[in-house]
């Protein structure tokens, strides 16, 4: 019982860090909430035994992206958008997420969780990523890298000042 309550728990906290990403005015507080969002999912992951994946997403995404989120932020000089929220929006708003959390709880509450699967010692390791990296997904890996490489050769001509 308290793996599924720790779980839900890391699952709402993902799910209001992204409700922050997405309907908060202020960019800054934006960026902060898909932070929160990331390392909520991270941790899932790493839950659920899939620690490399949920490593890198904490690393990556509430890392290095936030990093680049935020000086992107800064440069341009964002602040709050749009005219100021009334006291209306805001009550419907909040009647609307109530009315959605309790249709949620109508359907889930004959659903509880059975004990999790239990899975094998190598499942969601590196050895076993890598593996099915340069195994079945090959192709696709070399696609993706192919086209990564193309972006940035294009994102580099088309930065250049000089157009002569």
């Amino acid at each position: 019982m308290l793996s599924a309550t720790v779980f839900f728990g890391l699952a709402l906290v993902a799910f209001v860090g992204a409700l922050v990403l997405v309907f908060h005015r202020n960019p800054m507080v934006a960026a902060v909430g898909m932070a929160v969002a990331m390392v909520g999912l991270g941790v899932l992951y790493m839950i659920l035994h899939v620690p490399f994946l949920g490593l890198f997403l904490i690393i990556v995404y509430a890392g290095a992206v936030m990093v680049i989120v935020l000086y992107v932020i800064m440069a341009l000089g964002l602040e709050e958008q749009g005219p100021p929220v009334g006291a209306v929006q805001t009550v419907l708003t909040f009647a609307a997420a109530l009315l959605f959390i309790f249709h949620v709880y109508r359907l889930t509450r004959g659903a509880a969780p059975g004990p999790f699967p239990k899975v094998e010692p190598v499942f969601g390791s590196i050895q076993q990523f890598g593996h099915l990296l340069v195994s079945q997904y090959a192709v696709p890996f070399e696609v993706a890298s192919v086209l990564l490489v193309g972006a940035m050769i294009g994102a580099i001509v088309l930065s250049r000042r000089d157009w002569t």
